[in-house]
């Protein structure tokens, strides 16, 4: 059986990682599937990575992954921010996860719902053309109490967009029930800061399981790491992905990312 990628071209050439990897899911798991249609870079920070291990995100907040879509509200924590932001997130039904967009706009610190309440918040970024940047941190998290506009629990964050970058820095995401994720490359280094090394690892975890290290990497200062994927590093549908790092300092500013490509099921 021939497999081809979304351009019609024949994907059997073994010194294509994409190719072998269209091959290795037909063969594992006896999935037909086609790239094209969408890649995929995420990128993280966490400026305070101390010496117990914690996601590369903003704050430090490991968001959370319910089993329910009860991620369901928002605001900013500055009180004159109204600007329309774009989410993306998963819904899950069981253990299926269907990728969605929304647009929210904000009420300044005021809780407000959701259109479609979520069980993973992927992404959070100002995009609307001509609008203002927003001046406070905005929060997306399952109802509860909030104080200034940020929930007082952050163990119900779902994710947060920094006003500094108007993006969250989040390095992770999720993958839907319709497709894998090939990912080809991942990056890290330590900002000027600080005279640090990082232990960096990257997870994966299928929906409600527990987290699995697939690759290990250390960056530093004087010292930044590529990891290139070839071969591809396949993760299978409904399933979690994450970097997280361990510092030998407190207050380090480690940055990291990852990249790759999205494989539909036909």
């Amino acid at each position: 059986m021939a497999l081809v990628n979304a351009f019609g071209d024949l994907c059997l050439d073994r010194h294509n990682p994409i190719g072998h990897a269209i091959q290795e899911i037909f063969q594992t798991f006896g999935d037909t599937v086609q790239t094209g249609r969408k890649t995929l870079f995420k990128f993280g920070v966490n400026a305070n990575l101390g010496t117990s291990q914690t996601v590369i995100n903003y704050l430090g907040i490991d968001p959370v992954r319910p089993s329910t879509n009860s991620i369901t509200h928002f605001s900013s924590d500055d009180a004159a921010d109204t600007q329309t932001l774009r989410v993306e997130g998963m819904t899950i039904s069981g253990s299926e996860l269907t990728f969605t967009v929304q647009n929210i706009t904000l009420n300044g610190q005021t809780k407000t719902a959701l259109t479609t309440p979520l069980a993973r918040v992927t992404r959070i970024a100002n995009v609307t053309v001509g609008q203002s940047s927003t001046a406070g941190d905005v929060y997306i998290y399952e109802d509860g109490t909030v104080s200034g506009g940020i929930p007082t629990n952050l163990a119900t964050v779902g994710n947060v967009m920094p006003a500094s970058d108007q993006s969250t820095l989040y390095a992770g995401t999720s993958v839907a029930s319709t497709n894998y994720f090939l990912a080809t490359r991942w990056k890290a280094h330590v900002a000027r800061k600080t005279a640090a090394f990082v232990d960096l690892r990257f997870q994966i975890a299928p929906v409600g399981g527990t987290w699995r290290t697939v690759q290990t990497s250390t960056a530093a200062r004087e010292n930044s790491v590529i990891v290139t994927g070839d071969p591809c590093f396949i993760i299978p549908p409904n399933y979690d992905i994450r970097i997280v790092g361990t510092s030998s300092a407190a207050n380090t500013d480690c940055h990291s990312s990852f990249d790759g490509y999205f494989a539909d099921i036909q």
